[in-house]
């Protein structure tokens, strides 16, 4: 990347808390107009890294620029804070004050104008605008958290699960609203427990593991890499299919909503477990799923990642 194509560079960068290193030499470049995720079960390092990429903690060791800016120069960082946008992990706004206060709060602090309705219109939030803060459910109040963030166009927005506590019709309607700024050419670096979500909205995605980057690359490329090439995933599933499946030499992994998959390499393979499932006189519901983003996360962390972050 050029210099002047790159909105944040990051350059080994480390803290220390006492003898424990929360991130360790974490370098990468993110490109203006570009969607970067960092995903990790929690204690991976991706919060820290951002609050330090935000001017919220101090390096240890390193060095990182927003938009050619230093986060280690005083003078700079006032300049920084005025052109990002924030969403942390631990998001609270004034309960006593309404949505369209509180979005208005955020902007006087940007010394931004008040002209926002189309991003409160966009995020599903217009209606509820007249709405007290401390009325509205957890994931009403994390898309106001959004919206604060968003206020007064920032150059390079950090969002540090956006959609935690959403259901999964509000969560789509918050990825549509953010693919539309990442059309418009803005750029947000992402964190996120949610595959789907980093596969639908990342240019690119580094995944990080006890405070380093494990992977790094486009979604496409990194699935290109991987040797899964498709995942089966069975409905049902009694003890005497399972030790069939296993006895193949296939293994098999628990889903969260009861159902199982194994992955599979390559066309012959997937045909081969189909054919044992035939033989075995199985007549429930399966379906073929495209390696994809959590794939990738398995090959790389060995786990999978449950939505509250921890490796499962």
């Amino acid at each position: 990347m050029s210099p002047s194509s790159t909105a944040v560079v990051a350059i080994s960068l480390t803290k220390l808390y006492g003898n424990i290193r929360a991130i360790d030499g974490v370098s990468f470049e993110v490109e203006r107009g570009e969607v970067f995720s960092l995903l990790g079960p929690n204690g991976a390092g991706k919060t820290t890294t951002i609050e330090i990429l935000e001017c919220l903690r101090t390096p240890t060791s390193g060095e990182a620029y927003i938009m050619g800016l230093n986060i280690r120069s005083r003078s700079d960082v006032g300049k920084i804070k005025r052109i990002i946008g924030v969403l942390p992990q631990e998001f609270s706004a004034v309960d006593n004050l309404t949505v369209y206060e509180n979005v208005l709060l955020a902007a006087a602090a940007k010394g931004v104008g008040k002209s926002f309705r189309d991003l409160l219109e966009g995020l599903g939030l217009w209606e509820v605008r007249g709405r007290l803060f401390s009325k509205l459910s957890g994931g009403m109040k994390r898309k106001v958290g959004l919206a604060m963030a968003l206020v007064g166009d920032p150059e390079v927005v950090f969002l540090d699960e956006p959609t935690t506590g959403l259901d999964p019709q509000a969560r789509r309607e918050a990825w549509r609203y953010l693919l539309g700024l990442r059309r418009e050419g803005r750029t947000i670096i992402l964190t996120t427990h949610y595959m789907e979500e980093a596969e639908r909205l990342s240019d690119r995605v580094a995944i990080m593991v006890s405070g380093r980057i494990a992977l790094m690359g486009r979604v496409p490329d990194l699935v290109a890499q991987t040797p899964v090439k498709a995942r089966l995933v069975i409905d049902e599933m009694d003890e005497a299919l399972a030790q069939a499946l296993r006895s193949s030499g296939y293994s098999l992994e628990s889903l969260p909503d009861g159902r199982w998959a194994l992955a599979v390499k390559e066309g012959s393979e997937l045909e081969a477990v189909l054919s044992l499932l035939e033989r075995r006189g199985f007549r429930g519901l399966y379906e073929v799923r495209a390696a994809g983003l959590e794939d990738i996360f398995l090959s790389t962390v060995g786990s999978r990642i449950s939505e509250r972050g921890d490796l499962v």
